[in-house]
């Protein structure tokens, strides 16, 4: 488990939404920060750090779905179901990382690098490639 290197891969080539990413694959590096630090830090910066990842993933989804219907990208549902499914997913294992379970929270770790890159990478850019298009279809 290392912290996530920006690649050339996740960029979609949507200016706000790649600034976005930047920006939540940071938070996760700090959320790593916390995972695999101090034992003893760990239970003081846990919280905060689920809060602002928290936080930020349910603004980032939002964003990008009411991106996805301006748009009319025609899996915009499909989308939306797996963001709920992600959230419901991160929500299941906030109560047992905010407990002070280090282990734990080098899990969520993983499952969050593995998902989201993933997600971005293959998910992301499909609707991304439909935006592109719709904008270059415009300019013409």
């Amino acid at each position: 488990m290392d912290k996530v290197e920006w690649k050339n891969v996740y960029q979609l080539g949507v200016d706000e939404i790649d600034l976005q990413h930047h920006k939540l694959i940071s938070i996760m590096n700090n959320f790593y920060d916390t995972a695999v630090g101090d034992p003893k830090e760990y239970p003081l910066n846990v919280g905060k750090s689920l809060k602002k990842l928290t936080d930020y993933t349910y603004d980032h989804f939002s964003y990008e779905e009411a991106l996805m219907e301006k748009y009319r990208y025609p899996d915009v549902e499909k989308h939306k179901a797996q963001h709920k499914i992600f959230i419901s997913q991160l929500n299941s294992k906030i109560p047992h990382i905010a407990k002070g379970n280090q282990a734990e929270g080098q899990e969520l770790y993983n499952f969050l690098l593995e998902w989201l890159l993933h997600h971005i990478a293959h998910i992301d850019s499909l609707w991304a490639e439909h935006v592109l298009a719709v904008e270059s279809a415009g300019k013409k």
